[in-house]
């Protein structure tokens, strides 16, 4: 097992372990970084673009929200991206090799994490954390506004006597 997940000096191919070379698992992955899909997926329909991806991630999120579900398990999400919005999720495409490495992508970190509870592994919304605004740290503002509120007088210089 070590060989094939881990040090990838074996691989499958056809229900056989293979050099990984020749494996399905490398296949897939140095098409993945082509971003190319196999002719038999560019068949089977539109596939979801990163934008469509984080826009009905969210979607998936506010339906299972709505029933009272607060994760979406992994091995659905092909199934709901193709019976919900028509599009095929295919991590290849994306440039990713497995859909668990799309789903915790960078790209994605601010919508969802990938988690292994007791039923498998799901996917859970990313609570929205707190942002703070430089923009709004750096508006200074004169006159009584200022004077009534400390947060928004001009800084003192910082003495170091």
């Amino acid at each position: 097992q070590l060989a094939v997940s881990h040090k990838k000096l074996l691989g499958y191919a056809d229900g056989a372990l293979v050099p990984y070379a020749r494996s399905t698992s490398m296949i897939k992955e140095q098409r993945a970084e082509h971003q190319r899909l196999r002719p038999e997926d560019a068949e089977a329909g539109v596939v979801a673009s990163w934008e469509q991806l984080r826009e009905h991630l969210q979607r998936l999120f506010d339906e299972a929200a709505a029933t009272g579900q607060r994760t979406v398990a992994l091995s659905n999400v092909k199934f709901l991206f193709q019976s919900r919005f028509g599009l095929e999720l295919n991590e290849t495409a994306l440039g990713c090799a497995k859909l668990s490495e799309l789903l915790q992508d960078p790209r994605l970190a601010d919508i969802c994490e990938v988690r292994l509870e007791a039923v498998g592994h799901v996917l859970q919304r990313v609570k929205a954390r707190n942002r703070i605004s430089l923009v709004e740290g750096l508006r200074l503002e004169e006159g009584p506004t200022a004077e009534r509120d400390p947060r928004r007088s001009r800084p003192q210089p910082l003495c170091m006597e």
